[in-house]
């Protein structure tokens, strides 16, 4: 059987009580990509995509249509000025700063760098044998 994607989005919370709502009805889900969206909730890159059995499509359909959830299959993002589907996410300056600093703080916790030393005193090259070594 076929895994087939009813609803997708950049935030696992907003398909959580949709897939609650799908098994309380005894349709089994999957949400596809579920880890990489909570270890990465910054990078709204990822996105998590709930899906269901080829079989159970229609009745999935039936209880979004329900309950009010959009179903996003066939729906197209087009740009308004050109007409253009080459559509990208733009990251706002804040969650740009919040990946940046979250790329520089794990550089700087997980390198090799004697950071006690590596302030204090400057590092050394030998001219003749290139061995480094600090003061």
């Amino acid at each position: 059987m076929n895994l087939v994607t009813v609803k997708s989005s950049h935030s696992q919370a907003d398909l959580v009580v949709l897939k609650s709502r799908l098994e309380a009805e005894g349709i089994e889900c999957v949400m596809k990509n579920e880890l990489t969206a909570q270890v990465i909730n910054y990078v709204p890159a990822f996105v998590v995509e709930l899906q269901v059995y080829e079989d159970n499509v229609s009745r999935a359909r039936e209880i979004m249509a329900e309950t009010g959830d959009s179903i996003q299959n066939g729906r197209k993002v087009i740009c308004p000025e050109c007409g253009s589907e080459k559509i990208k996410l733009k990251l706002s300056m804040v969650k740009r700063v919040k990946l940046y600093s979250a790329i520089f703080l794990a550089l700087f916790l997980f390198s090799n760098v004697p950071w006690d030393k590596a302030f204090k005193t400057p590092q050394l090259r030998c001219g003749q044998c290139d061995h480094e070594f600090y003061s």
